[in-house]
């Protein structure tokens, strides 16, 4: 099949691609990363592109104003090579500075406690450990296998191993003799069992290191552990470049079910991983084959990606995955480049809707030993809810979409500099802000979303149901309807006007409609009233700029005194690392899922009814929000 080249402008990137790749493909795989939404099905319209040259074919849309074709602008998903071409990425359509993949995000919500303790309880027992062993050289009177000279010397530091593998047994023989019977042994703990992993000569026991791993929707977070003391060494991040195929994990799992998108999405998210495990064994002198062990912790859909395990029916009715509890396999089978003969655990899930990462924010906040009411919010893509105590757990997953993780909105980004994160309009209806990193804004994050809807709510420039009045000198009609100026170009960091438009308001409200439309189905489920929970934790990108008091004005939180309300940060991450150095946080783990029940909210008739009446601010009902309806 003939190859064409495709120039991407103004960069000037360039790139071979087979004929009939669309340019959505072509950019990604020349380095040039576009927003879109809806995992290349020409249905968010967000990806547009103007052909400057070349032959194409392309397939119809409504997503396309006449004015635009006549301007040779068209989606780069629903456009297919012919020849070579040249093609300019809009402004509006490439990511914007600081988001574009590769880079890691050093100031994040999401490494807000990277050095979050263990609970109370928790030991010191790391997934894998090292041990200098300088053994005795084998005699007539001592003539013992190699193996069984080292598992011997194990035992007499309390190591019962069991097992090693053919690889290893391979190289055994040869790597003895040549140390002169000095070897440092790395043994992994594997299902109740220990098991010797990797021989090394001479003594490296000092250097012994392992991986927790966020992989979130959004974004990855990786934490570079130090397993012989268990002390965070550093944390990156960066956006999951799976982004371009969809904010929403249905987006992604449809694209998955299309030839070779399976190996994409795998491909993409292991890319990921590795380039911040480059960067983190870079900038901390590590090698990657001084990391033996990898815990991965993220949702069902990204799970069955990482190990490019078929997704398909986590979104067809039953809805079951594969597995909710995965094998210890290689990470080198997988494609994470640690040590060859590195392990990959991940932590098991509830549910099709419920993954790990909410089983380690149960873990982390010790939910799971209290004794009164207590409840997890896990705001992000999906909105996850745990209910619960010592006794029993009840959890549910609300749809939310990516806006509050800022995607899937105009000028949505990440929690990093440049981020707006407060918003306040004074009595004179001026506007003030503030900026994470003190600089020129880029952008709104999440938390900032959540105020600016409050502000704009209680100054009367939008109304209960979320929709623009036309009263004020910044609310103006842009290319998507009506749209209310947050700051002007001449100050801000890309000389481009940062505005929230009408679709993007209604999104955020849908957002928050679901997630508490899905807290008050859960505690109506079980028959308690949300004034009985003790205690409420947050979890989830918002870390510590999430405004509560906003937060309850717009409706996303139950009404009740802030006090009620505790910060964890990325519980997720948390957990994965707890999961790695604790014997008894991978135990609790394991009967934390056997423990938890799902309330499926697509069997809830309830929740529709909840949804529809959350669909405005903050609510319709005003016994549920008293304080706002006073004020």
């Amino acid at each position: 099949m003939p190859e064409y080249e495709v120039v991407f402008l103004p960069e000037g990137k360039k790139v071979q691609v087979a004929l009939g790749t669309d340019i959505m493909n072509a950019a990604l795989k020349a380095g040039v990363f576009l927003v879109s939404s809806c995992g290349g099905k020409g249905i968010c319209g967000r990806c547009k592109v103007r052909i400057i040259s070349g032959d194409f074919t392309t397939e119809p849309t409504g997503k396309l104003s006449t004015e635009e074709k006549k301007s040779n602008i068209y989606l780069a998903c629903r456009t297919f090579v012919k020849s070579d071409m040249k093609v300019e990425i809009l402004p509006q359509t490439k990511l914007p500075e600081g988001l574009q993949f590769g880079i890691m995000f050093e100031k994040s919500e999401e490494m807000m406690h990277p050095e979050t303790s263990l609970p109370d309880g928790f030991d010191f027992s790391p997934l894998t450990e090292k041990f200098f062993l300088p053994l005795p050289d084998p005699t007539i009177h001592d003539n013992v296998s190699d193996l069984e000279r080292i598992c011997r010397a194990l035992r007499e530091k309390g190591i019962r191993v069991v097992d090693a593998d053919l690889f290893l047994l391979r190289k055994l023989p040869q790597i003895l003799r040549d140390s002169n019977w000095n070897i440092t042994a790395t043994v992994a703990r594997t299902n109740g069992k220990e098991k010797i992993i990797a021989i090394e000569p001479g003594d490296t026991s000092q250097r012994n290191f392992g991986l927790a791993i966020d992989v979130g929707t959004t974004t990855i977070v990786v934490s570079l552990i130090d397993l012989n003391s268990g002390r965070t060494v550093a944390t990156e991040i960066s956006l999951n470049r799976q982004i371009s195929y969809g904010d929403d994990i249905i987006s992604r799992i449809v694209y998955a079910e299309d030839k070779d998108g399976l190996e994409q999405m795998h491909h993409l998210v292991v890319g990921t991983i590795n380039d911040i495990i480059q960067a983190l064994t870079k900038k901390n002198n590590v090698q990657q084959n001084e990391i033996y062990v990898c815990v991965c912790s993220g949702n069902m859909t990204m799970m069955h990606l990482l190990l490019k395990i078929d997704p398909s029916f986590l979104r067809r009715e039953p809805y079951i995955p594969a597995a909710n509890f995965f094998p210890v396999v290689n990470a080198f089978d997988v494609g994470i480049r640690i040590n060859p003969a590195g392990l990959l655990y991940i932590i098991s899930g509830v549910s099709s809707y419920v993954g790990g990462d909410i089983t380690s924010g149960v873990l982390i906040t010790n939910l799971f030993q209290k004794k009164n009411l207590h409840m997890l919010i896990d705001v992000g893509t999906n909105g996850e809810i745990v209910l619960g105590n010592k006794e029993w757990l009840i959890c549910c997953s609300a749809s939310a979409g990516p806006a509050f993780e800022g995607s899937g909105v105009k000028d949505g980004m990440r929690a990093i500099s440049g981020a707006i994160r407060s918003f306040k309009i004074d009595d004179s209806f001026q506007v003030k802000y503030g900026v994470i990193g003190n600089c020129l804004p880029a952008g709104i994050c999440g938390s900032g979303y959540i105020e600016i809807l409050s502000e704009l709510f209680k100054a009367g420039i939008i109304d209960r149901s979320g929709k623009i009045m036309e009263k004020n000198e910044r609310v103006r009609i842009g290319n998507d309807g009506p749209e209310f100026v947050i700051e002007y170009g001449d100050k801000t960091l890309n000389g481009k006007d940062i505005v929230i438009t009408q679709a993007d308001i209604d999104n955020l409200i849908r957002a928050k409609a679901a997630i508490f439309a899905g807290i008050q189905s859960l505690v109506s489920k079980v028959g308690v009233k949300i004034s009985e929970i003790e205690r409420f934790f947050i979890g989830g990108g918002f870390g510590n700029y999430l405004n509560i008091e906003k937060a309850i004005k717009i409706g996303l939180l139950p009404d009740l005194p802030i006090d009620k309300y505790v910060f964890m940060g990325n519980t997720s991450l948390a957990g994965a690392k707890a999961y790695l150095i604790s014997a008894y946080a991978r135990q609790v783990a394991e009967e934390i899922t056997r423990k938890m029940t799902y309330l499926d909210l697509s069997r809830e008739q309830s929740y529709t009814e909840e949804y529809l009446s959350a669909l405005f601010i903050p609510h319709t009902n005003e016994e549920l929000f008293p304080t706002v309806f006073n004020k």
